[in-house]
């Protein structure tokens, strides 16, 4: 009976019907489409096997197989001649190392290359017998299908061991030759390979449960050189490979290490014989080629990750000396740019173990993967999220530290060598997990293309890609971030600023994003140039407005003081656009244009617009062309401003309810604690108004004067007393005796004539303040000399047994001392031993009951006559001086600030800040600082250390009253009535 090749009546996908009959030593399959039956794992490869015919038998009642002939081809291959009188078996060479009889005899081993085939036995009237049908225990069957390659070569040392041999083996054997392991002996006989199967046996180690990714790819490379070179894809032949002896001083090499293979990448189709390849369909060759690439991938991948492990990262931690200062720093950065490399490279050197594994019990062809994927995705896709975000931070931070650091950027060049990383710089191993997960989502797509649609891939792969793209689409608005935000930083590194001031672009806050930086256009006219522009950088942060120019050596010079986006007004941008004409460029004809026609200029039209700050001293305006949009720019700049800013403010604006009877003007007002209630003072021209904070019902007029003029109404804390300056005088109201309970039906109204004065008659009191120094409480009154330019200031000390007075008792207040000081003082700020008095034109630092005085600030040698601090010390108006820390004090005027020491000598080198707006009166609330510009209903809100601008609180006709005593809230009156400034708790 002539045999029929199995690729023309047999295919994977296909199984033959129940018609199908044989006669006359001749047969005629018809086969037909059924689905693909979910498998359970461990019988992939029974299933495989089984719909490709890869197990031949006959009946169990007509077949019988006899070896009549055994012969070794010139590969050195057993083949058999297999001869029966009622059925003929066509066998075909490939795969398995063992064939099935229809008996119950035990399986034996007929041959070294694994047998192909299919058997059909007629069983009654022309019916056929279908292996593949049948529910036999091949599934329990674990055949060793890479018997045919030697472990002596392959990966670990547990897997060179052979397995031991069983005693069937071993009579099989005896009749069946085996292929020589000396590739040089012609004539060596059965016997004696048995004798050294049975050596081997009796001293080889049991082999390991599961053989490493490695060991496996290397078995399968190996199978590519001892297969048969008639197959169609193999490059060497057996012969050929085993007359290559292994490298002696290579150890643990595989055969596409050590150079013996032709082709150490291959592919799936080349790997296999092409009698398979033939038998399968277009798209199944795809799919397992798809496969393939998975794994080849996947372990190239590993390789990638083991070497930045052990190559970078351990090397970098065991370097001495340190490449880095410290070893915070080291760990630090180590954390920075590697993230969660390494969870990533032993999660993948699971999951290539896992398909590897698959991949050698289901050889050749994988029925599928997409369960061992979707059990890794679960595990990694928090990792890859964290590292793809943090990516551009890494790269950056190791350009960063290769410009700054030496001794690390000779430790990356001795990395970059072949035996290392194959001459790969660093940069290329960090962005190895980035492109990881899109490279296998593409594989992916193309397996789901190819794959029938009863397959169970045809559901499992859309859920891979869907955690595939949702990765991806994580990451991706992280990744342009931090993109945006390392540009930043390298913008701002080489901002180069006037020297003295501070400007504190805030550039380490995690909110800071580089808007848009493009060139604009300043018109400079000069009397030899009428015409002239100057071209500016213009860079436009989310807090902050820059006009630069460029420097050769690339860094950018701030040629005005930068703009805060709270001050920046767009006044227009819609003006007539100008021409500019490019006098470097030389003259030209129109494109076109006839040759007696005139050369002409080259012009560009530039678009203007105008930009302002607040009016004042510190105000500005610029006049700007530019050749592209800027408008919707600066508008989205500042709307997403204010969103942040009303979503994180650090002070609030509360209204404060009060009585509907109160119409006279609020001249002054307080809030505090009595009687464990919130209560509020609010004073008018000629009376002084108390009630609870919630509750405007309650608010009595408890002070009437007749006559005078209230500019001042504060309480002594803890004492009780209410302080009310009129027409200057200083009158003290004990609220025991006004409010003796929470009732409102109890309180007293007093008069002018009930309150105790602290001040002299012949004073008229300038201001009043309450505060603490040397340890003690003290009220604080000052009065302007008449006669000369001097003020003189009064401390008095409340008593503590003071409890009720009489309307002509004396105050139960003692004098504590005075002091005088040259020019008239406007405020007074209380420090631990003296006290700093505000005049117009300086600081002056007196202690009470001491008749001696200092004036601050003073300058050190290393600050120049010229420098701007002392410009500004010496033309501007002073307006406030408070304690910073234990060593430094900020010294407040109109114009900016400036740090000094306890000494009072201006400090950091005469650095100083400039306002935006100008401010009329300042409150300080530590760490803050509030400056009030009445004219405009706005406060200016810095932070005293830094000088960083953190916002700015609006509020229409905002008018503060001024701080009395320490712990004072701020209250304004506003143009819808009574307003109390906040400040906010972090959430």
């Amino acid at each position: 009976m002539p045999t029929t090749p199995f690729h023309q009546h047999s295919n994977y996908l296909a199984e033959p019907s129940s018609s199908n009959t044989i006669s006359n030593g001749s047969s005629s399959l018809s086969s037909s489409k059924s689905k693909l039956k979910k498998l359970r794992p461990w019988s992939l490869a029974a299933h495989a096997r089984r719909k490709t015919g890869w197990t031949s038998h006959t009946s169990e009642e007509d077949a019988s197989v006899n070896t009549s002939t055994s012969q070794n081809d010139e590969f050195g291959n057993i083949y058999q001649n297999e001869t029966n009188s009622q059925n003929h078996v066509d066998t075909l060479s490939y795969g398995d190392t063992r064939m099935r009889v229809t008996s119950d005899q035990p399986p034996r081993r007929v041959s070294d290359t694994p047998q192909i085939g299919i058997t059909y036995s007629q069983k009654g009237q022309g019916e056929i017998t279908k292996d593949w049908e049948e529910d036999s225990d091949l599934e329990d069957e674990r055949v060793d299908t890479y018997s045919w390659i030697d472990p002596s070569f392959i990966g670990t040392d547990g897997s060179r061991a052979t397995p031991a041999v069983s005693q069937s083996d071993l009579t099989n054997s005896r009749s069946i030759p085996l292929r020589s392991s000396d590739p040089n002996s012609q004539n060596s006989t059965p016997g004696t390979e048995v004798n050294e199967l049975l050596d081997r046996a009796g001293t080889a180690p049991s082999p390991p449960a599961q053989l490493l990714p490695d060991d496996s790819y290397a078995m399968l490379l190996a199978y590519q050189n001892t297969s048969p070179s008639d197959s169609g894809h193999a490059y060497t032949s057996s012969s050929n490979y085993h007359s290559m002896p292994l490298s002696p001083t290579i150890p643990n090499t595989t055969p596409s290490e050590s150079g013996i293979l032709r082709n150490p990448n291959p592919e799936w189709y080349e790997l296999v014989d092409r009698t398979l390849s033939d038998s399968l369909t277009k798209e199944e060759l795809k799919r397992q080629g798809l496969w393939w690439e998975m794994i080849k991938g996947e372990r190239e991948y590993v390789r990638d990750m083991k070497t930045v492990c052990e190559v970078f990262i351990e090397p970098l931690k065991q370097h001495d000396p340190p490449l880095l200062a410290s070893d915070s720093r080291l760990h630090a950065f180590i954390a920075e740019v590697f993230s969660t490399s390494q969870q990533i490279y032993h999660a993948h050197v699971r999951l290539l173990g896992r398909l590897m594994e698959r991949q050698r019990h289901e050889w050749p062809l994988m029925t599928t993967a997409t369960d061992i994927l979707l059990g890794t995705l679960l595990e990694i896709v928090d990792l890859y999220e964290a590292y793809m975000k943090n990516y551009p931070f890494a790269e950056a931070r190791v350009r960063r530290e290769q410009e700054r650091n030496p001794p690390f950027r000779a430790f990356l060049s001795q990395r970059n060598s072949y035996d290392l990383t194959r001459r790969r710089d660093i940069s290329v191993f960090l962005s190895r997990p980035v492109t990881r997960l899109p490279r296998i989502l593409l594989v992916l797509e193309a397996l789901y293309k190819v794959t029938p649609c009863d397959h169970p891939d045809k559901d499992d792969i859309p859920t891979a890609m869907e955690i595939l793209h949702g990765v991806i689409r994580s990451t991706q608005p992280g990744i342009e971030s931090a993109e945006n935000k390392i540009k930043l930083w390298n913008t701002a590194e080489r901002l180069l600023f006037k020297k003295g001031e501070i400007v504190e672009l805030d550039i380490s806050d995690p909110k800071r994003t580089l808007v848009h930086m493009g060139y604009v256009f300043r018109r400079v006219r000069s009397e030899s140039n009428w015409h002239g522009w100057q071209d500016l950088r213009a860079i436009l942060l989310d807090n902050y407005f820059l006009l630069t120019r460029d420097e050769e050596n690339g860094k950018h010079v701030v040629v005005s003081r930068p703009i805060h986006l709270d001050f920046l007004n767009l006044v227009s941008a819609d003006g007539v656009p100008e021409r500019r004409y490019d006098s470097v460029t030389r003259y030209q004809r129109r494109p076109g244009g006839h040759m007696l026609e005139p050369v002409f200029q080259p012009e560009r039209l530039m678009f203007p617009f105008t930009i302002s700050t607040s009016s004042g001293i510190n105000g500005r305006t610029y006049a700007l062309c530019t050749a592209e949009e800027w408008k919707e720019k600066i508008e989205g700049a500042k709307t997403l401003r204010k969103f942040d800013v009303e979503g994180n403010r650090t002070f609030a604006v509360h209204n404060i309810t009060i009585s509907p009877e109160i119409r006279d003007p609020i001249m002054a007002a307080d809030t505090f604690n009595w009687h464990n209630r919130e209560t509020i003072a609010v004073a008018t021209s000629r009376s002084v108004w108390l009630g609870w904070r919630r509750d405007s019902k309650t608010f009595r007029e408890l002070i009437k004067f007749q006559f005078g003029h209230i500019s001042m109404v504060t309480i002594v804390p803890d004492f009780g007393w209410l302080l009310v300056s009129a027409s200057g005088s200083l009158l003290a109201y004990n609220l025991r005796d006004m409010i003796p309970t929470s009732n409102p039906d109890t309180w007293v109204v007093k008069g002018r004539l009930e309150g105790q004065s602290l001040s002299a008659p012949e004073h008229s009191v300038a201001f009043a303040r309450v505060g603490v120094t040397k340890g003690r409480l003290l009220v604080v009154y000052a009065v302007h000399s008449k006669n000369s330019h001097q003020t003189t200031i009064y401390f008095f000390e409340p008593l503590l047994n003071s409890t009720s007075t009489t309307s002509y008792g004396t105050p139960s207040f003692r004098s504590f001392g005075s002091i005088m000081v040259p020019g008239y003082a406007s405020d007074l700020s209380f420090f631990r031993q003296t006290v700093s008095v505000v005049t117009e034109k300086t600081f002056v630092i007196a202690e009470p009951g001491n008749p001696t005085f200092n004036s601050i600030p003073t300058f050190g040698n290393e600050i120049a006559e010229r420098a701007m601090v002392v410009r500004m010390v010496s033309g501007s108006k002073p307006l406030g001086m408070w304690q910073v820390d234990e060593s430094e004090f900020l010294l407040v005027y109109e114009w900016g600030g400036c740090w000094v020491t306890k000494f009072g000598e201006v400090s950091r080198k005469g650095a100083f800040l400039r306002w935006n707006l100008t401010p009329s009166y300042v409150i300080f609330k530590q760490p803050y600082l509030l400056l009030f510009e009445e004219s405009h209903g706005r406060a200016e809100v810095r932070d005293v250390t830094t000088g960083r601008v953190c916002e700015v609180v609006e509020e229409k006709g905002m008018k503060v009253f001024p701080i009395n005593r320490f712990g004072q809230g701020i209250v304004a009156r506003g143009s819808k009535g009574l307003i109390e400034i906040v400040e906010t708790v972090p959430l």
